[in-house]
């Protein structure tokens, strides 16, 4: 007799299994930073620094707006993976047709009001003169790419909640590749400039969204499920889907004004230690995208443990999210400890902020260990679309960095500054950790016991 294969979310998770979903989802986590330096990278090789300063400014506009967003991939990986480990195609269709909408929506609403947004945009980043000038060609450009951007955001999440997720390395890295291609050949073949850069990154995410979708198709997850236009349309699922994607956003929001203040803070503190913050937060970037990897994986595969009801799946999902992660935290910190001149001298050839770097470069060893566990559980909550959490720990976070600031900072300089930065991370971590308890009997609810009969 042939044997009935498990369902998603309930066979069994060993920790081979767990890596080779957690490599792919790592390598993609990690391309965003490096699509991110592209631009701006091309730019400071092929044209000068007014050039390159307004490449820089308009990459930050829109690294802003579309982090914002990106609500998106989350919320809708969260979904995705439930109802792949309840085995329900149908709803598994409709958290891919349902926010596919919403984004685009979203996405041409922001090419609507491209010219208001512009220009509060620019005076907010306080360019000026060929800068602004340069910012603002780059900014008319690419904000047509907004509807593929968001919509790119969606296939990517419910791809991930599928358990696609070596097509979603693919994608991520193939829209890389694409956009650097682009990038020279419009610059140094067609002489483009700003303009080229811009359009180029605007074609790589146009590609990301048409191959996702084609790999959506071959793969066979929609054929021959009908959505029904009552379901669609439900208010219930719409409520609860942008529930999720608010708390998500107040939650990005908190990030960005903490990340902001830091920013600011540093140009006080001049030049040279806005440079030397500028480096360390590239680095603790990169070590919070490669953990984000790791919550990815963590995040589908409990939303695929809650579809299927499967609490040892959960707990098993729990156990080696954590150990791996842990083990990745310390990995992460012994090399921004051994490596610590190697890595700095990947961001500056100059000796003096290179030196004044290495004074602070101790928070970026602590920095994994603080934070990896929060990294873990935030996409926990949201793989089980209970994002409330989420956005009170990160509530809690800012009020702790906010209070711990002043004090620290006045007593130690930027030191302190960074001191208040770790708090905002441990906060984060045991404000989860204390949460977690009560997630699972609400996404594990007890099923009424049967009747005793005589």
């Amino acid at each position: 007799m042939p044997q009935r294969r498990a369902q998603p979310g309930q066979e069994a998770l060993s920790f081979g299994s767990y890596a080779r979903l957690a490599l792919p989802l790592t390598l993609a986590g990690l391309s965003g930073p490096l699509m991110n330096a592209t631009d701006t990278a091309v730019m400071g090789h092929f044209g000068d620094a007014a050039t390159m300063g307004g490449v820089a400014v308009g990459s930050q506009i829109f690294n802003t707006l579309y982090w914002l967003l990106g609500f998106f991939r989350t919320s809708t990986s969260g979904f995705a993976a439930q109802a792949r480990g309840a085995g329900d195609r149908q709803d598994a269709a409709l958290q891919l047709f349902r926010p596919l909408l919403f984004a685009a929506l979203v996405g041409c609403a922001f090419v609507l009001v491209r010219a208001p947004l512009e220009a509060v945009a620019l005076d907010l980043m306080g360019a000026h003169g060929d800068v602004e000038s340069h910012a603002a060609t780059y900014y008319e450009a690419r904000i047509w790419g907004a509807p593929a951007v968001l919509m790119g955001y969606v296939v990517a999440g419910w791809l991930i909640g599928m358990g696609e997720v070596r097509w979603t390395m693919l994608l991520y890295v193939g829209m890389d590749l694409l956009n650097l291609a682009l990038t020279v050949a419009f610059v140094t073949a067609l002489d483009l400039g700003v303009r080229g850069v811009a359009w180029a990154t605007v074609l790589a995410e146009a590609t990301k969204i048409l191959v996702g979708l084609l790999v959506i198709w071959r793969k066979g997850h929609l054929r021959g499920v009908r959505v029904r236009w009552r379901r669609f349309a439900d208010l219930h699922a719409v409520t609860r889907m942008w529930r999720v994607n608010g708390d998500v956003l107040l939650r990005t929001t908190c990030l960005l004004g903490v990340f902001g203040w830091i920013t600011r803070q540093s140009a006080l503190l001049g030049p040279e230690v806005l440079a030397v913050n500028a480096i360390l937060m590239h680095v603790q970037l990169i070590i919070s995208c490669a953990l984000g990897g790791l919550g990815n994986t963590a995040g589908m595969l409990a939303g695929q443990a809650i579809g299927a009801q499967s609490r040892e799946r959960f707990h098993d999902t729990l156990r080696l999210s954590f150990w791996t992660a842990s083990l990745s935290a310390v990995a992460l910190s012994l090399a921004c400890l051994v490596a610590q001149p190697a890595i700095i001298g990947l961001f500056t050839p100059l000796a003096s902020i290179a030196q004044m770097t290495g004074h602070y470069f101790i928070w970026m060893a602590l920095f994994p260990v603080a934070i990896f566990w929060s990294m873990i559980l935030e996409c926990v909550f949201t793989g089980a679309t209970r994002a409330g959490p989420v956005r009170n720990s990160l509530l809690a976070a800012t009020l702790v960095f906010f209070a711990a600031w002043p004090v620290l900072s006045t007593r130690w300089g930027n030191h302190g500054l960074w001191m208040a930065f770790l708090l905002f991370s441990l906060t984060r971590t045991v404000y989860l950790h204390l949460a977690l308890p009560r997630l699972l009997p609400l996404a594990f609810p007890a099923r009424p016991r049967e009747p005793v009969t005589a």
